[in-house]
């Protein structure tokens, strides 16, 4: 029932415990200092190593790092198979909440998960760099929520750097991705919907993609609206600049698209870098419906275009 909680470290969570704050009372704030380790264990994917919920939390892990122990679970498999791996942190948080500061290192697999709804998260580090190799689903913020806002962040990792799956009104700000599979919206399948997310002001480097919406192809009662992508950099991107496809089955493009979960009003402006060697396309749009797409001062160097099944083609679809 306290409003003020130290979790002061360093010190280790035993092997197959995890911290449950989901309870905290309005307004509660949380300091974390030091190093907090989980020690290797056998949960897997439906647990989280940390989990907070409340209204109008403050939770303030500046200087601060949780350790998920990474190394311990990688098997090149993530949330697929091989050894059962727990996820890092989830959030069940309202209220005009914030998380900000705390630096999560080597998580085993998805990093945060952000339910709830009207929270901040400022000022985070996901540094999952030792799991390159090996290292697989470790998406860093994995967000069914609304109001959301995710700023100033630095993410290294294997998987998405953000991935929508479902909610309204998220903003991704001012955040540096690498090395995993870029800025996400989806899979969006049978039921779900996604609409007013802000992209702005982020920076990919070294990605699979850049920046990407995928829905499932055979969903329906779903949709995308109203996506913005706005002062966005792409350093080397290995497969596609800007991805939008509506082909995706069992967690894979089929190269045919679905209708059953409309893409509309989608904005790019100013998204410009280049693609690395070897990559497929700068953009590629793969649609069976999809409309209102509005490019400009997109500039993406290194590959060709690839867009289908949208009309009028929006702008840098003609090489």
């Amino acid at each position: 029932t306290s409003s003020n909680i130290v979790i002061q470290g360093p010190f280790t969570v035993p092997s197959n415990q995890v911290i449950d704050m989901t309870n905290l009372v309005s307004g509660a704030k949380v300091t974390v200092k030091g190093t907090i380790t989980w020690a290797a264990g056998t949960l897997n994917k439906t647990n989280w190593l940390f989990n907070i919920g409340g209204s109008g939390v403050t939770f303030d892990g500046t200087g601060a790092t949780f350790d998920g122990n990474g190394a311990s679970y990688w098997d090149g498999k993530g949330g697929n198979g091989g050894v059962p791996k727990p996820k890092m942190f989830r959030s069940l948080l309202t209220g005009n909440s914030l998380v900000k500061g705390i630096k999560i290192l080597n998580a085993p697999v998805h990093v945060f998960t952000i339910l709830g709804s009207d929270t901040t998260f400022d000022h985070i580090t996901v540094d999952d760099s030792a799991g390159t190799s090996k290292g697989h689903n470790t998406d860093a913020f994995d967000v069914s929520a609304t109001n959301i806002i995710i700023q100033n962040c630095i993410v290294i990792n294997q998987d998405d750097c953000l991935a929508v799956n479902s909610g309204s009104n998220i903003r991704f700000l001012s955040n540096q991705c690498t090395g995993g599979h870029g800025i996400s919206i989806g899979s969006v399948g049978t039921g779900q919907t996604v609409s007013d997310v802000l992209v702005q002001n982020c920076t990919v480097n070294s990605e699979d993609n850049g920046l990407r919406i995928k829905t499932i192809s055979n969903a329906t009662d779903g949709y995308v609206r109203n996506i913005v992508w706005k002062d966005v950099i792409l350093n080397s991107i290995g497969k596609y600049g800007i991805v939008i496809q509506q082909d995706y089955q069992n967690g894979g493009p089929t190269g045919t698209a679905g209708s059953g979960v409309p893409i509309t009003n989608v904005t790019a402006i100013n998204v410009h870098g280049t693609m690395a060697s070897g990559s497929r396309s700068n953009i590629y749009i793969l649609c069976a419906a999809c409309s209102e797409f509005t490019f400009s001062k997109v500039a993406i160097t290194g590959a060709a275009p690839n867009c289908t099944g949208i009309s009028p083609a929006p702008q840098g679809c003609s090489a």
